[in-house]
């Protein structure tokens, strides 16, 4: 009679990283503090009201992060507001078309001077894009009305809802209106940059503060 092998069980467990749900202002005050803690994957959900950064160079910096950061109940009543002093978002931190920001008012935004690069100068670049300011950054921007924001520092600040740099973020089904740069071309939105190639999808509304200045 053959002897009897014991049998052996193994188990192996894997393990799977979940996402999970940040709800501002019920988990954290900021959207900030709501984006600082996030990790790649998570949703951040904002709920009505109006969001501005005290003290902060822009009212929101996605941080590189794969995240997607929603409005609960529309752009109508989620408003990121940067008070005149400040950009609504950036996005200088490599982000993916996995960072996606949908649903929100980006308004009041101030192209202020910021030193992005590391460079002893201030560039024009610099002062550019008050609403939303993207650089060698591709993020997915969609259903928000980018309007009333401002780029007149330097003389040759543009964009002023909208600056794209060395990116190709994905513009979905916005409205962008209303914004404002100064001599410089792109009130509403400017795109430059060898490596530039952004993708603009049904944007119902694109019109410009100023009947002078160019709107693209």
């Amino acid at each position: 009679m053959a002897p009897i092998k014991p049998f052996v069980a193994c188990l192996f467990l894997t393990t799977t990283s979940l996402a999970g749900t940040i709800n501002v202002p019920l988990d954290h005050a900021t959207i900030q503090e709501a984006v600082d803690v996030a990790s790649d994957g998570d949703v951040i959900i904002v709920g009505p009201g109006t969001y501005t950064a005290p003290g902060a160079d822009q009212v929101v910096d996605m941080r590189g992060k794969a995240v997607t950061l929603k409005s609960s109940d529309g752009p109508a009543v989620t408003i990121i507001d940067g008070e005149g002093v400040r950009r609504g978002i950036t996005c200088v931190s490599g982000e993916t078309n996995k960072t996606i920001i949908k649903e929100f008012t980006i308004t009041n935004g101030f192209a202020n001077e910021v030193n992005f690069d590391g460079n002893a100068l201030i560039s024009g670049w610099e002062t550019s894009g008050g609403g939303i300011f993207c650089w060698l950054s591709s993020p997915s921007i969609k259903a928000c009305v980018i309007s009333g924001n401002v780029a007149d520092v330097l003389g040759t600040s543009a964009g002023g809802g909208l600056y794209i740099k060395d990116a190709s973020p994905t513009i979905d089904a916005c409205t962008i209106t209303d914004n404002i740069a100064d001599t410089a071309p792109g009130a509403g939105c400017y795109v430059m940059g060898g490596a530039t190639t952004p993708r603009l999808h049904d944007l119902p509304q694109f019109r410009r503060k100023r009947p002078h200045l160019p709107s693209g």
